[in-house]
């Protein structure tokens, strides 16, 4: 009879010198507290103690770390983290509002920028009514002037609305807001994670296959109709992601 993965694990494990001596774990709490710490120092000796994990252990985690690019190494300077930016997934937010630190810039510029009439998809998508049209827009943000991630908006256009207007700022929320005059309501979220193709890899400084966090917006007006579709590729080293959450009929 085969065993069981969780018995085989715990029949091959050694018995560990400290209490959490796992490298899986170990990176899992380190990483969760790596955040927002930017620029904080990193001590080998203060996380054994911190983590209940070996030298061995953290000193493993924090190069797995430094490959990420979540951590610099360097000789006789240590371990420093580079730090995210924390976004709120429960929260619609402009792109410039990404990080509440006045100190870090976020800019979005624009690759491309053009009306698409309406693929049946993305028609499908937002349930646009008949003589509806799209206008997309790719940009690609940046954190300082580093690679942060690609966002690709399809903006629904009613049919008194034209899309040959000039795109003020390549943000979808600004542009349905102060160029359409949509108020806006709800949105759903998707989040996922993605291998990086050739020309995300160029353009975000990443090697090809790095995964990369997907995410997705469904933007609707306070009507409920959808007018917006927004897909964004993030570095997972630059960001991270917080919500509130409440446990139904609590």
């Amino acid at each position: 009879m085969p065993v069981r993965p969780e018995l085989a694990y715990q029949r091959q494990r050694p018995r560990p010198d400290r209490v959490n001596n796992s490298a899986r774990r170990t990176y899992d709490l380190l990483r969760s507290t790596l955040v927002t710490g930017r620029n904080t120092s990193l001590g080998e000796r203060e996380l054994t103690d911190a983590l209940s994990a070996s030298r061995d252990t953290v000193r493993a985690v924090l190069q797995q770390l430094a490959r990420e690019g979540i951590v610099t190494r360097e000789p006789k300077n240590g371990t420093r983290a580079n730090g995210s930016i924390l976004l709120r997934i429960d929260e619609l937010n402009t792109l410039d509002q990404f990080t509440s630190d006045p100190s870090t810039r976020v800019e979005v510029r624009a690759l491309e920028c053009r009306p698409l009439g309406c693929p049946p998809m993305v028609r499908d998508r937002l349930r646009l009514p008949d003589g509806w049209t799209v206008l997309m827009i790719e940009s690609l943000v940046l954190q300082e002037e580093q690679p942060l991630g690609l966002t690709v908006n399809y903006i629904a256009l009613g049919e008194d609305q034209s899309a040959d207007f000039h795109v003020d700022e390549p943000d979808v929320l600004l542009i349905l807001e102060r160029q359409l005059g949509v108020r806006i309501g709800a949105s759903s979220t998707t989040v996922g994670a993605v291998a990086a193709d050739e020309q995300s890899a160029a353009l975000l400084g990443l090697e090809v296959g790095a995964p990369i966090v997907w995410l997705e917006d469904v933007i609707e007006d306070v009507t409920g109709q959808p007018r917006a579709l927004s897909q964004l590729r993030l570095r997972g080293d630059r960001v991270a992601f917080s919500a509130t959450a409440y446990r139904p009929g609590a």
